[in-house]
């Protein structure tokens, strides 16, 4: 997108309720939306994203603005359907699998992956199972449906968050504990990257991975702060 304006700014149309303005013109989402933000820490956050010297802006690297762009142009239309995606990773979530060996490895994700079950067990008050291998097996009916209650609780912009952080890491587990604040974005990032940064430890750096974790990391992070924004 070429720059088209000089000045951003704020808007304050009530004590919970904010426009950015680009010159004269109010910021909408791509589907010509209004795009109205409910505090002033996610408006700031997207003014910083508009806010460029550049001539030529990119909006796919804007994670907040894309956040409630497809809060406001996508959830809010199909809630269920962007619920149902999530919680497709119940059954194949990353950290319910685990290596059958090395035993370094075995007892690495046991120590840092079983913490988590233990967090998600106490949210539903169910049994999580955790398989050996790779194969995909299904979660008891009662994890798929405590789930799914607990998902329905959030908001559209959570559930905009929590899609794209369950994306990234591979978990809704994991993306739970994150967007409840009982794990840091560190550590989420961490734990989803466990296996591939044992192996970059014992078998060697990789450049272009690194690069494109380090890519993914910034992305996550952006996410999560998104969702603490919210609050």
């Amino acid at each position: 997108m070429k720059k088209s304006w000089k000045k951003v700014s704020i808007n304050k149309i009530s004590p919970n309720s904010f426009q950015i303005m680009l010159d004269e013109r109010i910021l909408q989402t791509p589907l010509k939306r209004e795009l109205v933000l409910p505090n002033l820490n996610l408006t700031q956050e997207i003014v910083k994203e508009w806010d460029q010297d550049s001539k030529n802006i990119n909006t796919e690297t804007m994670i907040f603005y894309g956040l409630m762009s497809t809060s406001l142009d996508k959830i809010i239309d199909n809630r269920n359907l962007y619920i149902n995606d999530i919680l497709d990773y119940i059954d194949t979530d990353l950290i319910c699998y685990r290596a059958e060996n090395p035993k370094e490895l075995v007892e690495l994700q046991k120590n840092k992956w079983d913490p988590i079950i233990l967090l998600i067990e106490k949210y539903i008050s169910t049994k999580v199972q955790v398989f050996q291998g790779i194969v995909p097996k299904k979660q008891h009916a009662n994890v798929h449906r405590k789930l799914n209650n607990l998902v329905n609780q959030f908001n559209i912009f959570e559930i905009s968050a929590l899609h794209r952080i369950t994306n990234i890491t591979g978990s809704i587990l994991l993306s739970l504990c994150v967007l409840k604040k009982d794990i840091s974005t560190n550590e989420v990032f961490k734990l989803s990257f466990l296996d591939e940064l044992w192996q970059e430890k014992n078998w060697g750096f990789d450049k272009e991975t690194s690069q494109k974790r380090k890519e993914i990391s910034i992305e996550l992070n952006k996410s999560v702060f998104f969702s603490d924004c919210l609050k």
